[in-house]
């Protein structure tokens, strides 16, 4: 909500000392600006405990009791923190509000040795009304939201623990497994065949000129307006033909006018006809805006209009959650960002309804405040939407106070939360068809103007195509048209058209699929992207294609042999359907483990015994090696297809590769007789990259410095004059 930092919470006058233990230190900064010199504000800088990394750490013969140890970096940290509780009344646990949080906060409470109450306090943005009214409303700890937590941390790493020593020793070293990540791997896998497997086929659409007839010396001036053939012999043209996908269903575009010859007939009936006007329908079409954002839909949306990586996402968005320096100010900008609830308070939905009737005016303000009620695919604790923390923090006003990244993403989390908040966008539709006088054709033109702007005022959606190579609707200003109107034929025109695949994924298409099943929660989306993109079984192209590896695909296909169950989209959904009944009490722990292990452990002694061992594709070909002149093989990495000495490791010849396979030009780094302005003892190199040439330290990685080559620089160094 809209405020200023007035004076800090005055504590309770029966307490003496707070310890109120945040999980960042930035928070820890931003919420001790809230509070006064009673309360001592601490992070502990994310998990303080975890299993063991140097053995599983789960006993699974005694209730799968799970041996924690503290982090590294924490036994300095909880070391701090028991010092400074001797001398606390009271404990705030004050993490995030997921479970991920309880946890934290639980694995603090097991940790800190001391003998005084210990109160959880959660809040979803980080103002300081927020956190006031935290403080009058503490609770206990949740321990049904940290034995969720708790199982999926014990069944990952029981699966990641005993499948990636079997991928040792079946396919290569260095490989991992997971439940949830396996499964995204799959996805994408599945899909490269279906593209593989689908067969393009030409088809063709037919398109009229058309103009009304007006009577002799009308001077209107009505141009000339474009229809298509929607029907011909009673047939609809065009057909949608449906696939059933791995994951999802796939429609695509085809027509009953296979070749170019198919539709002569077609048009030299047009030609030879009289067109008249059959069917006239207008209509007012009402469209509502889409609910603010959740986490799924943030990060597709940030990678769609801003090219965001999930990643990149979810780490600004918790830059703005946790607080922004503001004229001696701070506060966090945002809600809390991990989150799948439409919920929106009704005190923010007020201030953002009196924000709209001031700023645009009450027309553009909803009678009823809107709701959002339908919720993703086992959706977690009821949080609150991605919303601004106040309306009126306009993002043109704290552009100022942010960096490019963070005003952006800002800016579409701000639009995309008033525009929830507005009135429906009202268009003018107008359908309009056309017949020729013996009833074998009907042409078709359509259109649509913006009647009230509505939402889109601030908020532009764009549309998402449900059928491949489906036409967008027209705009095209008509002449008045009622039924039998003759029109006028100026021309007929074929275009030609490929059936089209189904689209390889990127990050928003794959998070979009994932949601839908339920697979993984929106904490974990940016996660696992980054964890199969470099663990090399997935790349990430140019185009921002995710594609399938070599290794990927074997990996994929000996899980599939092996782990049947672990390797369906239902299983996997089915195992967070279990943990969201963990979260809720309605299912006890140790029975869901219990469950889960026993088949498992038979597959993987099926699989340890079974299993064929197996290495990634190794193509020899016939280039010789530039340091010892062997042959060279061609292998895969997470950045690509490359050249490598056979005779690796003992010699490390390698020639990288482009997308088609094609050998890159390799660029001597060139020695410039030039000292490095930043360390002033190592000589610049003059390096080219993709993007061209620079000039970098040869001191690197010690000295990172990179500048610059001037034109007259680049000349002398490579005989070349710059383009």
């Amino acid at each position: 909500m809209a405020e200023k930092t007035e004076k800090p919470v005055k504590p309770s006058k029966t307490a003496k000392r707070h310890l109120v233990i945040v999980e960042s230190p930035t928070k820890e900064k931003t919420i001790g600006r809230f509070l006064d010199a009673s309360y001592v504000v601490r992070s502990s800088f994310g998990h303080v405990r975890d299993l063991p990394k140097d053995e599983l750490g789960v006993d699974v013969k005694d209730r799968f009791t799970p041996k924690y140890v503290l982090v590294e970096r924490a036994k300095k940290i909880i070391a701090e923190l028991n010092t400074i509780a001797k001398n606390a009344d009271v404990i705030y646990l004050a993490t995030d509000p997921d479970r991920e949080g309880e946890a934290i906060s639980w694995h603090l409470r097991e940790a800190i040795k001391a003998d005084v109450p210990f109160k959880r306090i959660s809040f979803h943005e980080i103002t300081k009304s927020a956190i006031e009214e935290s403080l009058k409303s503490p609770r206990d700890l949740d321990m049904a939201l940290v034995n969720a937590q708790q199982s999926r941390r014990i069944i990952d790493r029981i699966v990641g623990y005993k499948l990636s020593p079997l991928l040792w020793s079946k396919i290569k070293s260095g490989l991992s497994a997971g439940r949830v990540q396996s499964v995204t791997v799959r996805l994408i896998a599945e899909r490269a065949k279906e593209i593989a497997a689908f067969k393009e086929e030409d088809y063709y659409t037919l398109y009229t000129r058309l103009a009304k007839e007006m009577p002799a010396g009308d001077k209107s001036g009505y141009k000339d307006f474009d229809s298509k053939l929607v029907r011909w012999e009673g047939a609809a043209v065009e057909q949608t033909i449906l696939l059933k996908l791995f994951a999802e269903d796939y429609r695509y575009k085809t027509s009953v006018f296979k070749k170019l010859e198919d539709t002569v007939e077609a048009g030299t009936h047009l030609r030879n006809s009289k067109l008249t006007v059959s069917k006239v329908d207008a209509k007012a079409v009402r469209q509502k805006p889409k609910p603010p954002f959740i986490t799924s839909t943030l990060q597709q949306d940030a990678y769609n209009k801003l090219g965001f990586s999930s990643d990149r996402t979810m780490k600004v968005a918790q830059s703005l959650y946790e607080g922004v320096e503001m004229d001696g100010d701070r506060s966090g900008l945002i809600t809390y960002m991990r989150t799948d609830s439409f919920n929106v308070s009704a005190e923010m939905q007020k201030e953002a309804a009196k924000f709209i009737a001031e700023i645009y005016g009450k027309d553009f303000c909803p009678a009823k405040p809107p709701t959002y009620l339908k919720k993703v695919k086992g959706a977690q604790e009821a949080h609150e939407a991605i919303h601004p923390t106040s309306a009126y923090k306009r993002p043109e006003e704290m552009a100022k106070f942010l960096n490019p990244d963070q005003a952006k993403l800002y800016d579409l989390i701000w639009r995309r939360f008033m525009a929830s908040q507005m009135e429906e966008a009202i268009f003018d539709s107008l359908s309009v068809e056309f017949s020729d006088d013996k009833g074998r054709a009907v042409l078709r033109t359509s259109g649509r103007t913006v009647k009230f702007e509505g939402y889109l005022k601030i908020y532009m959606e764009e549309k998402e195509e449900e059928v491949a190579g489906e036409d967008e609707e027209g705009s095209a200003a008509l002449p008045p048209l009622k039924e039998g109107d003759v029109v006028i034929l100026k021309d007929v025109s074929t275009k030609s058209h490929k059936t089209s695949p189904p689209p390889n994924y990127n990050e928003a298409s794959i998070i979009k699929t994932l949601e839908k099943h339920g697979i993984g929660r929106p904490s974990t989306y940016a996660v696992i992207i980054k964890n199969v993109i470099d663990r090399g079984y997935i790349n990430r192209e140019k185009d921002r294609k995710l594609l399938i590896t070599d290794l990927g695909a074997l990996v994929t296909e000996k899980l599939k042999d092996f782990f049947k169950e672990i390797m369906e989209i239902s299983y996997t959904a089915s195992i967070e359907d279990k943990l969201d009944d963990i979260a809720d009490g309605n299912m006890d722990w140790v029975k869901f483990m219990g469950e889960f292990y026993g088949p498992f452990a038979e597959a993987l002694a099926t699989a340890e015994k079974d299993m064929t061992k197996s290495r990634p594709n190794v193509i020899k070909t016939n280039e010789k090696c530039p340091l010892c002149l062997s042959p060279m093989v061609q292998r895969e990495s997470r950045f690509g297809k490359y050249l490598s000495c056979s005779r690796f490791p003992k010699c490390k010849g390698k020639i990288p590769l482009d997308k088609e396979g094609n050998k890159q030009e390799y660029f001597a780094p060139i020695k410039t007789g030039k000292t490095c302005s930043k360390c002033g003892k190592n000589e610049m190199l003059l390096r080219k990259s993709a993007r061209g040439y620079f000039l970098a330290c040869s001191g690197f990685p010690k000295c990172r410095n990179i500048e610059q080559p001037s034109p007259e620089e680049l000349e002398r160094l490579t005989g070349q004059k710059p383009a």
